[in-house]
C-alpha cells in the first residue's frame, strides 16, 4: 500500500457545519475549511440499534433523495484525514461516519481548501497538488 500522509491539525478537530450537494458533495467545516468531492463517495454508515454498519457508494453529482438523507452528520467533529500517494482520501467523523474517495482518471476527485492553511487536491489520474501557506517550506526561515 502507498504511504499515507496525515494532513495534521488542518481539519482534524474541525466541526462539520454544513453538508450540501452543489457540483458534487460539499462539506463546510469551521475555521473557513471546505472539502469538495467530485468522484464517487464510499460512505460508511455507523451501526445503530436497528442496523449494522454498512458502506454505500454514492454519486455526489446525482444522489437519490434517499441517499441525501444519509448525510445527516453535520455537527460532528472531523477526527482523522488521510490521503495516500495515489490520491485516495479517507475522512473520519466523531460519530463513526467515514468517507473514502478514490482518484478519477479523467477529472479532479477531491479538493480541500483552508483559508488559514492552503489547498490540497487529487487531480486527474491521482496527481496530488498541495500548497500549504501555514507551514515553512524547506529553506524558509522560521
Amino acid at each position: 500500500m502507498a504511504e499515507q500522509k496525515l494532513l495534521g491539525p488542518w481539519i482534524d478537530g474541525c466541526v462539520l457545519q454544513r453538508i450540501m450537494f452543489r457540483d458534487g458533495l460539499v462539506l463546510n467545516l469551521d475555521d473557513y475549511n471546505e472539502l469538495v468531492i467530485s468522484a464517487p463517495v464510499r460512505l460508511r454508515l455507523p451501526a445503530t440499534d436497528n442496523a449494522p454498519a454498512e458502506v454505500v457508494t454514492i454519486n455526489p453529482h446525482d444522489p437519490a433523495v434517499h441517499e441525501r438523507a444519509l448525510f445527516d452528520f453535520a455537527g460532528e467533529m472531523c477526527t482523522r484525514v488521510l490521503w495516500d500517494d495515489h490520491g485516495n482520501l479517507h475522512v473520519e467523523f466523531s460519530d463513526g461516519h467515514e468517507i473514502d474517495v478514490a482518484p478519477d482518471m479523467h477529472a479532479t476527485a477531491w479538493e480541500m481548501y483552508g483559508k488559514h492553511h492552503g489547498y490540497a487536491a487529487c487531480l486527474a489520474r491521482g496527481k496530488l497538488r498541495v500548497v500549504r501557506h501555514d507551514m515553512p517550506e524547506d529553506g524558509d526561515r522560521a
